[in-house]
C-alpha cells in the first residue's frame, strides 16, 4: 500500500470522531508551516523573498525595500523616478543613488504627539488633528510650533487614543471616540455610525488597510477559517503551488468583511480571479484533508484522490437502477486498492451507464427489479451498441470493450458474492451474461501500419518546421519531438523522463575496440520494467546533452536527482514535475495542423488527420524492422510481452510481396558472389509456386539442397556450412545480417587467436573462423554492394522498396513462428497403428 493510503487509512480512524478544526490541526504539519514563515505568537505568514512557492522580488534600488513585479526589477515608484531621470543615468547608478520611499500612508506619527504613551498619526503637515488645529489657531509655522517662537514655547505632546479598534489593523486612533483611524472613522461615519454591539461587529466585518503585502495577517480570524488557510498554505508549498502572499490577505480581509465561519461561505463574486483560485484551491485541499474512504463511498461521485490515486472521478450517478448502483459501489471499492490506474475502473462504470440507459429505455419497470431481467435484457443492450456503431455514435472498438466490460463486471461481482441472498444482485438470473457469441470480434484492416514514410519524417525534423515549433513552444517541446523520433518511447514515458536518464555502457567496436556508447535510462510503468536500458545513436544522446544543459541552467539549486528532463512549464518551480502528456499530444497536434503542405513518397499531399506523437514510436519499430532487427529483439526494444503487438505495427499485402520477389529475384546471387538468374525480370506463376516450396530460408539467405528442405532447415547434410554450399543464395535483402556476421567472424579471429592458456591447439584451430570463410563472407557482401551501386536512381528506390517489403515479411515470420520454435512445432510423422499409439497415451490426440 502506498504511503497516501496509509494516510488516509489511519486518519479515517480518528476522523469520525473528530471535529473539523480538530482534524485540521492533525493534517498541519507546523513544524513545516513555521520553517515557511508562520509565526505562531504574532499569527501572521511571512515567507523568505527566496521561497520558491510564496517569494517575492525586492526593488532593486539600495535605498526601496518594496516588492516588484516589472520586468525592470523596480517596482512602480522607483521605475517612475529613473524614467525621469533621463538617459544620462544609468540603471546601476540610478540603483545606488535613488532617493528613498517616505513611508506616510498610515504609519508616520505627529511630530509632536510621537513619544510612548503619546502616539497619535499624522494628519496635516506631519501634525496630528489637534496639533494641525492649535498651530492654526495660534498662526505659527510648523517649525514655530514644534520647537516654539517669540509668543509660544514647545508644544507638548497630547495622550494617544491608543490604536484603531477594527480587528487586524494596526494603525494608531485618530479620536477619542469612537477610537479609530482615519479611513476607519471615514468608513464608520459612510456606515451610519453604529454604536454598542452594532459597533463591535462592524469593527469584526472591517478589511484591513494598507498592510504589508509580503505578511499575511491571521490576528482575531475565527479559528476555522484560520485553520483552513493555513493547511492552504501547507499544501500551496507541498504541490509547488505559487501563491502571492498578497493575494492570500485580500482573502483574509474578505473573510473578516463577510463575517464569514469558512472559507467553504466566501462569497467569490468579488474576488479577484488570482485570489479565487487560492480560495477554491484551499477548499478543495480542506475538503480532500478531512474525507475519509468510508465517507467517500457514501457519495455518487468517488473524488480517487480519497483513495491515493492521482486525480479525477468515479462517476455512480448516471446509474440509475439501485442495486446495479449500489452493486459498482462495492465491485469498486473491492478493487480500488488492487489497479494500478483507476482507468479501469471508469471504463467499467462507463459501460454501466450505458447498460442502465439500455434497461431504462427497453424496460417498463426501467430495469429497478434485478429478479426480472432475462437473457433478453442483454440482447437489446448488444442490439442498443450496434446501433450506436450504426449512427457513429461510437466505434467499434468502444462497442467491443463495453460488451467485455459488463462481461467482467458480471462475471467478477457473482465472484464477490454479491448475488447472494441479501446481497444488492440478489435474484440476478444466471442467464444475464454476455455469451461469447454476443461480443465483437476486433477489425485487423489489412494495410501499412501507423509507421509514417521517411519522406514525411524528413518533413517534420526539417530545420523550418523545428524552428516553428520551437518558436511557438519552446525549445522543450522541440527535444521532444527529436527524441521521440529517435528512441520511439511511449508518449507517458517520453515526458516523465529524468534528468539523470543518460548513461553509457562499455562496447566493443568492430575493430575489437572499447568505446562508450549510450544508453537511455527509463521505466516502462505500462509492462513492469524500472530502469530499462535502451541502446541509442549519438544524435539522441546529443539531443538529451543540450536539454540537459538547459533544464540545469533553468534549475541550478534543485539537485540533479530530483530534476525532470522536460519539466512541466507552470507551477513547477523546482523542476521536478514532469511535463504533462496530453498538453505535448495537444501542442504536437496544433504544430502539425500549422505546417504547410505535407507531400507523401510520391508528391500527393499527405494526410495529416491521424498524425501523432505515437506516429513516431511506430515509425521507430519500422525503422528496426526494415534493418533487419529480429522480431524478438524488437518486442524487448518497444516493452512488448507478445511478438503478437510488435506485429501489427507494420503490414505488407500480397502484392507488394510479390513485386519485391520479383525485384530481388534477379538479384540473386551464390557462394562464389555470381548471380544466379542475371536474366530474369520477372518470375512466372509457376516459378514463383516453385521457388516457395523448394527453398527454406537460412539465416543469411535461402537454402535449396532437397533434404534440408523436406526437414524444414534441420537436416542439412553438410552441417550448415552455407557459404560454401552450392545450394545457398542470398540477395541483397540479407545486407545488415551479412556485415554484422562478418564483424563477428573478424572479432572472433582476434579473440580466440589471444586464448593461448585456455584452449588446446585443435581446438583453436577448430573455434577460429577460417580464412576462407571469411573471405566467402566478405565476397557476397561485396557483389551485393556492387549490384546496387550500378543500378540507376529509379532502379535503386524500387529496389530499396522491394528489400524494405522482403524484411517486414521475415519479421512477421518471427512473430508467426518464433525462432526457438522453428524446427520443433511441425504435422507428426505417419504411423501404421494410430489407435495402439492413442491407447497408450503416445499419439497427438493425447496431446490435445
Amino acid at each position: 500500500m502506498s504511503p497516501a493510503r496509509t494516510l488516509r487509512a489511519a486518519l479515517a480512524v480518528s476522523a469520525e470522531t473528530l471535529g473539523p478544526c480538530e482534524q485540521l490541526r492533525k493534517l498541519i504539519n507546523w513544524a513545516v508551516l513555521a520553517e515557511l514563515g508562520w509565526d505562531a505568537e504574532a499569527e501572521a505568514f511571512a515567507p523568505g523573498s527566496g521561497d520558491l512557492t510564496f517569494g517575492f522580488a525586492v526593488c532593486k534600488a539600495a535605498a526601496c525595500d518594496q516588492m516588484t513585479r516589472g520586468r525592470t526589477g523596480l517596482c512602480w515608484r522607483c521605475e517612475r523616478l529613473w524614467r525621469e531621470a533621463g538617459a544620462g543615468t544609468s540603471f546601476e547608478q540610478f540603483c545606488q543613488t535613488a532617493p528613498a520611499r517616505v513611508k506616510n500612508r498610515g504609519g508616520a506619527l505627529c511630530l509632536v504627539c510621537r513619544l510612548p504613551g503619546h502616539e497619535r498619526p499624522a494628519r496635516l503637515h506631519g501634525l496630528c488633528l489637534s496639533c494641525a488645529t492649535a498651530m492654526a489657531d495660534r498662526g505659527q509655522s510648523v517649525a514655530g510650533y514644534v520647537h516654539g517662537d517669540d509668543r509660544f514655547g514647545p508644544a507638548a505632546a497630547r495622550p494617544s487614543f491608543g490604536r484603531c479598534q477594527v480587528k487586524g489593523c494596526h494603525r494608531w486612533a485618530e479620536l477619542r471616540r469612537p477610537p479609530l483611524c482615519e479611513p476607519h472613522d471615514r468608513a464608520w461615519r459612510c456606515s451610519g455610525r453604529p454604536a454598542g454591539e452594532e459597533f463591535a461587529a462592524w469593527c469584526t466585518r472591517q478589511r484591513v488597510l494598507d498592510g504589508d503585502p509580503r505578511v499575511v495577517v491571521l490576528r482575531e480570524l475565527a479559528e476555522r477559517p484560520r485553520l483552513e488557510l493555513l493547511y492552504g498554505l501547507q499544501r500551496a508549498a507541498e504541490t509547488e503551488r505559487r501563491t502571492m502572499t498578497e493575494d492570500v490577505q485580500h482573502v483574509v480581509n474578505a473573510v473578516r468583511t463577510q463575517g464569514a465561519g469558512s472559507l467553504f461561505e466566501l462569497p467569490m463574486e468579488r474576488l479577484q480571479r488570482h485570489r479565487r483560485l487560492f480560495v477554491a484551491f484551499a477548499c478543495d485541499q480542506v475538503m480532500l484533508g478531512l474525507a475519509t474512504p468510508t465517507s467517500e463511498a457514501a457519495k455518487d461521485d468517488w473524488d480517487l484522490r480519497v483513495f491515493g490515486h492521482t486525480g479525477g472521478f468515479l462517476h455512480f450517478g448516471r446509474i440509475s437502477q439501485g442495486w446495479l448502483k449500489e452493486a459498482a459501489r462495492q465491485w469498486a471499492a473491492e478493487r480500488i486498492n488492487t489497479v494500478e490506474t483507476a482507468r479501469v475502473l471508469q471504463y467499467v462504470l462507463r459501460a454501466l451507464a450505458t447498460f442502465s440507459e439500455s434497461l431504462r429505455r427497453q424496460r417498463q419497470d426501467q430495469g429497478a427489479d434485478p429478479a426480472s431481467l432475462s437473457r433478453a435484457d442483454i440482447s437489446a443492450f448488444a442490439s442498443d451498441l450496434a446501433h450506436l456503431e450504426a449512427a457513429g455514435k461510437v466505434s467499434r472498438f468502444t462497442r467491443r470493450r463495453w460488451l467485455l466490460e459488463v462481461d467482467q463486471f458480471l462475471r467478477e461481482a457473482r465472484r464477490m458474492g454479491l448475488s447472494r441472498p441479501g446481497g444488492p444482485l440478489t435474484g440476478l438470473p444466471d442467464d444475464v451474461v454476455i455469451n461469447p457469441h454476443d461480443r465483437v470480434r476486433s477489425v485487423c484492416l489489412d494495410e501499412q501500419g501507423r509507421a509514417l514514410p521517411q519522406v514525411v519524417i524528413d518533413q517534420l525534423l526539417g530545420p523550418g518546421a523545428l524552428e516553428l515549433l520551437a518558436g511557438r513552444y519552446g525549445p522543450d517541446v522541440r527535444a521532444m519531438v527529436e527524441l521521440q523520433a529517435e528512441v520511439g518511447r511511449r508518449t507517458g514515458e517520453l515526458c516523465h523522463l529524468r534528468w539523470d536518464c543518460l548513461a553509457f555502457d562499455e562496447v566493443l567496436d568492430e575493430a575489437g575496440q572499447v568505446r562508450a556508447a549510450p544508453v537511455l535510462v527509463h521505466d516502462m510503468p505500462k509492462v513492469a520494467v524500472r530502469g530499462y536500458h535502451l541502446p541509442v545513436s549519438q544524435d539522441a544522446a546529443e539531443v538529451i546533452q543540450a536539454q540537459q544543459a538547459r533544464v540545469r541552467a533553468r534549475y541550478p539549486a534543485t539537485p540533479s536527482s530530483q530534476l525532470a528532463l522536460f519539466p512541466a512549464p507552470q507551477k513547477n518551480p523546482r523542476g521536478v514535475k514532469p511535463y504533462n502528456q496530453m498538453t505535448f499530444a495537444q501542442r504536437f497536434r496544433s504544430w502539425v495542423d500549422g505546417l504547410p503542405r505535407l507531400t507523401g513518397p510520391g508528391g500527393e499531399p499527405y494526410d495529416r488527420s491521424d498524425l501523432t506523437p505515437y506516429s513516431l514510436r511506430h515509425s521507430y519499430a519500422q525503422r528496426h524492422s526494415d534493418s533487419g532487427t529480429p522480431i524478438e529483439v524488437l518486442a524487448v526494444l518497444m516493452g512488448h510481452t507478445r511478438l503478437t503487438t510488435t506485429q501489427v505495427y507494420y503490414r505488407v499485402n500480397e502484392q507488394r510481396k510479390r513485386k519485391a520477389v520479383d525485384l530481388l529475384a534477379a538479384l540473386q546471387v551464390d557462394r562464389k558472389g555470381d548471380r544466379s538468374r542475371p536474366a530474369v525480370e520477372r518470375l512466372l506463376e509457376s516459378e514463383a509456386l516453385r521457388d516457395a516450396v523448394g527453398q527454406v530460408a537460412v539465416p543469411f539467405g535461402i537454402c535449396r539442397e532437397p533434404t534440408n528442405v523436406k526437414a524444414h532447415g534441420q537436416a542439412c547434410p553438410y552441417r550448415h556450412q552455407c557459404f560454401g554450399c552450392a545450394h545457398f543464395r542470398s540477395d541483397p535483402s540479407f545486407l545488415p545480417e551479412l556485415r554484422t556476421y562478418l564483424s563477428r567472424l573478424l572479432a572472433d579471429q582476434e579473440r580466440l587467436r589471444a586464448a593461448l592458456p585456455e584452449l588446446e591447439e585443435w581446438a583453436r584451430n577448430g573455434a577460429i573462423p577460417s580464412q576462407e570463410e571469411v573471405a566467402a563472407v566478405r565476397r557476397i557482401v561485396d557483389r551485393c554492394e556492387g549490384i546496387l551501386a550500378d543500378l540507376s536512381v529509379s532502379e535503386r528506390a524500387e529496389v530499396d522498396e522491394a528489400i524494405t517489403v522482403f524484411r517486414r515479411g521475415r519479421a512477421h515470420l518471427d512473430a508467426s513462428v518464433p525462432v526457438r520454435f522453428r524446427g520443433r512445432a511441425g504435422q507428426p510423422s505417419p504411423t501404421l497403428f494410430p489407435n495402439v499409439q492413442r491407447e497408450r497415451g503416445e499419439g497427438p490426440d493425447h496431446e490435445r
